[in-house]
């Protein structure tokens, strides 16, 4: 299994197309897109993103299954509304990929089939039949869901119930199929039979893989067939719950006589976007080979799963364009308008992270202004080297004022003088080079043993005990604090 990986432009989701196989008519080279997944990624890597992921078969001009899809390069190509998504994408059969299916078939015993007349040269219809799904049940893995019924004039029977054991269907299958008993000639109720197998998945919707099919091989005939009004009624109902379970029905139409009933039987198909395949009735040997390829087909089918770079979904429906070029054909492309895929969320840490290096970014020139403001304080506060250590004072003084904090913790300044002026630089009676200390700061007059302290207009002001004052007489024992420096006042 080769798995690829590039950077291509995106094709985004589809919705599901119908390939029709009409026999005697001319088929063409087709790209079936049968079912897209869209599910935000769940790892710690990519946690906004979206994966997309598309079933997709091909088909050559025959009408054969393309192989070897997953072994080709340059495959895929996709546009939403015209405009490229860069991503990477991987393809990958729908078994390694690990996407199993569920499968409900639905097998026609009524009259049409049943009956049987050697000397015409028909085969037995519904012993072809029966075969033919017994090895497509066959074909299943355990890892794919399976359940039978069939239905005659008596009504709908069912064979085996839904279960991840698609050989015990078959081996049930060949025993309980059987034609009417009891009504032989009334037109069957064909199109109530597929809804009553479709409303079974209801029941099972927890259970059942994502990927789901009602497979019916029919002539089209019911007995409601001739009132359109009844019929186009069955088909909505069909088809609404077709949408609501994502159950898509692929119909084989095969009749011996009337042509017109399988037209309704494709409409069926078509508004479940499923497949129809017509099967004429001078291949009727064919029965049981087609239904066994068609097991192997759908096992076979391809997975192609985008994971967009920075698409991110749309609030509105959008039109996406699918490319696949197989191995030797040319490229094929389907048009899907008005796919819904839900915008995200907005990416929060797209935001984020952009606001959160911001604040980083601040809060480190904050840090840094603080240190280079750390480090000129303290180099404004450290001693002029080689600067001579003052003797003790021992003459007569009036007062003093004792350093308690601060780069002079421990000095004392005696006050003899009637004037002393504190401030910053040389000229003063105390020089103080402490943080918040002004060129001259403030002053201390003495009269008559009365001491007045005065701010000189200093920018960041003066204080006793921790009031800021303009003038003030000090009392013994006192705080005075100018700028970074505190002191004590004592008398002598």
């Amino acid at each position: 299994m080769a798995r690829h990986k590039r950077s291509i432009g995106f094709l985004g989701l589809a919705a599901a197309a119908v390939l029709g196989l009409a026999g005697g008519g001319s088929a063409r080279a087709e790209l079936l897109v049968d079912n897209i997944l869209s599910e935000q990624f769940n790892n710690e890597k990519d946690p906004n993103y979206k994966k997309i992921v598309f079933f997709v078969d091909a088909f050559d001009a025959q009408g054969k299954f393309v192989a070897d899809l997953d072994k080709a390069e340059d495959v895929v190509k996709v546009t939403i509304d015209g405009k490229e998504v860069e991503g990477t994408f991987t393809i990958e059969t729908v078994k390694d990929a690990n996407q199993p299916m569920a499968v409900g078939i639905l097998i026609a015993a009524h009259e049409s089939y049943s009956q049987y007349d050697p000397e015409s040269g028909m085969p037995n219809i519904l012993e072809l039949e029966k075969n033919g799904f017994d090895a497509f049940l066959r074909n299943l893995s355990n890892q794919n869901y399976a359940a039978v019924w069939y239905y005659n004039e008596d009504g709908l029977h069912k064979v085996y119930s839904w279960s991840n054991k698609p050989e015990d269907a078959a081996n049930t299958l060949q025993s309980l199929v059987k034609p009417a008993q009891k009504q032989p000639g009334k037109a069957p109720a064909l199109y109530a039979n597929i809804q009553k197998v479709m409303e079974t998945v209801q029941e099972f919707d927890s259970t059942l893989p994502r990927r789901r099919i009602i497979l019916v091989m029919s002539d089209g005939k019911d007995g409601i067939q001739n009132n359109q009004a009844q019929v186009k009624k069955r088909v909505d109902a069909i088809a609404d719950l077709a949408a609501t379970y994502k159950t898509k029905v692929y119909a084989i139409g095969f009749t011996i006589d009337l042509e017109e009933p399988l037209v309704n039987l494709n409409e069926i198909a078509t508004r479940t976007f499923g497949v129809y395949r017509r099967l004429p009735a001078e291949k009727a040997e064919n029965i049981s080979s087609e239904l066994e390829s068609l097991s192997k087909e759908l096992q076979n089918q391809y997975v192609v799963t985008f994971t967009p770079k920075e698409w991110r979904g749309a609030e509105q429906p959008v039109t996406i364009v699918l490319e696949v070029t197989p191995p030797g054909l040319t490229p094929m492309q389907k048009i899907i308008s008005d796919v819904k895929v839900p915008a995200l969320g907005t990416d929060i840490m797209a935001i984020l992270i952009p606001v959160l290096i911001g604040i980083g970014s601040l809060l480190g020139l904050f840090l840094i202004w603080k240190l280079i403001k750390a480090i000129i304080r303290a180099r404004k506060n450290r001693p002029v080297a080689g600067a001579v250590e003052e003797e003790e004072f021992v003459g007569p003084y009036k007062g003093k004022l004792t350093c308690t904090m601060g780069a002079y913790a421990g000095k004392e300044f005696f006050l003899t003088e009637d004037l002393t002026t504190i401030g910053s630089i040389a000229g003063n009676t105390i020089v103080l080079q402490e943080a918040g200390v002004s060129k001259r700061h403030a002053g201390i007059k003495i009269e008559e043993m009365r001491f007045e302290l005065a701010d000189f207009g200093s920018t960041n002001g003066t204080f006793v005990n921790g009031a800021k004052i303009t003038k003030q007489f000090l009392r013994d024992g006192d705080e005075v604090r100018i700028g970074e420096a505190r002191m004590k006042f004592t008398l002598k």
